[in-house]
């Protein structure tokens, strides 16, 4: 089925604010089962949730998290841009979004998104929380690592205690060298575009003893095909309109 295989991008796709606490109920109140979203550093080290380093787009404000200190950055309000409602959201960190989803009963895909002088640092600070707060937790509760720095999975993989599942995201211009990308990730799984998971590169993928994630799989019939080629699950940003299929 299509709906078992959604996974709520950015928390609940273009539902809600996204990356947001409220991202999550709101794909909790949809039905999905997993949600994706993104990580990143504040100026002093904190791992809060945001696809943008730059808040122009969701919070209109023309400043980096990466200049912020996580004070500077914690009553920003990044709801803004979400015309559909007045709302008032907050960029969570890693911890309280973790703890969120778990209580709602959310399986989570994280993404790493470093900046280019702290991916070691972002690593090593992700893979603390992380390690900590799945020590005690059943492996069919594991997490997904994701991102689409080759350097950030192997790295984690090496310094983390638990054995967590990883996938490398694919940029569309890379697609055709995926292998590349993901013999340096060390991944378990490659996540490609929906328009360039082609029959070719998908059997490829699955004959390298790897397995098949997408991404920007917003259409049904792209999806079906998506899933008849291997594709296990994928992020959606209309998760409210397939969940109705």
């Amino acid at each position: 089925m299509v709906k078992t295989r959604i996974i709520g991008h950015r928390g609940a796709g273009v539902v809600a604010p996204e990356n947001t606490i409220y991202a999550l109920s709101v794909a909790h109140d949809l039905g999905l089962s997993c949600v994706e979203f993104d990580v990143r550093m504040t100026k002093d080290n904190v791992a809060v949730i945001s696809h943008d380093n730059n808040l122009i787009r969701c919070a209109h404000k023309d400043v980096l998290i990466s200049d912020l200190t996580y004070d500077e950055l914690k009553n920003i309000n990044v709801a803004v841009h979400y015309s559909l409602k007045d709302m008032d959201e907050k960029i969570p960190t890693l911890q309280e979004y973790l703890e969120e989803a778990y209580r709602l009963g959310l399986m989570c895909q994280i993404e790493l998104k470093p900046e280019s002088n702290d991916k070691d640092i972002l690593v090593s600070l992700v893979t603390d929380i992380i390690d900590d707060f799945y020590k005690d937790k059943d492996n069919s509760k594991m997490p997904l690592i994701t991102s689409f720095v080759p350097e950030c999975l192997a790295g984690l993989k090496k310094k983390s205690k638990i054995s967590y599942k990883t996938g490398i995201l694919v940029k569309v211009e890379q697609s055709s060298n995926w292998r590349e990308y993901a013999q340096k990730s060390q991944c378990d799984y490659v996540h490609l575009h929906a328009l360039y998971l082609t029959d070719k590169i998908a059997n490829q993928v699955k004959e390298s003893g790897l397995r098949i994630n997408g991404f920007h799989l917003n259409h049904l019939e792209l999806a079906r095909q998506a899933i008849e080629r291997g594709c296990e699950r994928f992020t959606c940003d209309v998760p409210d309109i397939f969940m109705k299929v």
